[in-house]
């Protein structure tokens, strides 16, 4: 028993003896340093980069210009050989860059439709609407205009060279120029509707300093009157007066 008591007190002082240098080399041991960053694997694809946002420049569009397809119309009077002077104005027209075309005043309900078919099918290049007459033909202008007016079509200018009635006068008329004689037994002044004002202008050219004499026959022919009218189209076009050789022009 005594033997026993022995080698368990020697195994206890053994234990202590070889536990005091095991807490002593744990408390001394170095503190564990974090894993260090990862260094990138050679062959690894890059981390994807984000691409900066492309600013887009806005383009401000304009609209496409519209082709113009002015309507410019000049009618003769009686028999087709009075009213001559309108040839030499479509000369003059055309010399400007201005299409034009000369008829007789017995052709307006065609040239009415014709200008309508057009509008219809294409308004904003079917301008200006101009219409020119003498005589007859001035007469034919006017009930035209109004013809033109019902169908819903507007037109620009009328101009009329001695017409021998009043009128019509049609609210869808823009602009009327009345180029007459008051006193040569064949004219007439146009009648101006209430509210009409500077729509309709009547010319007297009796009372003109810038016109010698003329008649009903010679009134279309007149060069100064010519000039005024082709100023007038030429501003509706958008085209400057070219200057003219007055021997290729009208006469008078």
């Amino acid at each position: 028993m005594r033997n026993r008591l022995l080698k368990y007190g020697a195994l206890l002082m053994v234990g202590a003896a070889l536990a005091v240098p095991l807490v002593a080399s744990a408390q001394a041991a170095p503190a564990v340093a974090p894993p260090a960053a990862q260094e990138p694997v050679a062959g690894a694809a890059p981390a994807a980069k984000v691409a900066p946002k492309k600013v887009i420049a806005k383009v401000t569009k304009t609209a496409p210009r519209v082709a113009r397809d002015p309507q410019i119309y000049l009618f003769r009077g009686l028999a087709n050989v009075f009213s001559l002077g309108m040839d030499d104005m479509s000369k003059e027209l055309t010399a400007q860059g201005i299409p034009n075309k000369v008829l007789n005043h017995a052709n307006w309900p065609r040239i009415a439709a014709e200008i309508t078919a057009k509008y219809k099918a294409n308004p904003k290049s079917t301008r200006p609407i101009v219409l020119v007459g003498h005589s007859l033909g001035a007469n034919a202008v006017l009930i035209m205009g109004q013809q033109l007016a019902r169908n819903g079509v507007p037109v620009d200018l009328v101009v009329t060279f001695d017409p021998t009635t009043k009128g019509p006068i049609a609210p869808g008329v823009r602009r009327y120029l009345n180029l007459y004689q008051s006193n040569n037994g064949w004219a007439e002044a146009l009648d101006v509707p209430e509210g009409a004002g500077k729509r309709v202008v009547n010319s007297d050219v009796r009372k003109r300093a810038d016109i010698k004499t003329v008649s009903h026959f010679d009134i279309e022919k007149n060069r100064v009157l010519h000039q005024q009218v082709v100023s007038e189209i030429a501003r509706l076009v958008g085209t400057r007066v070219k200057p003219q050789n007055p021997s290729k022009a009208g006469t008078m």
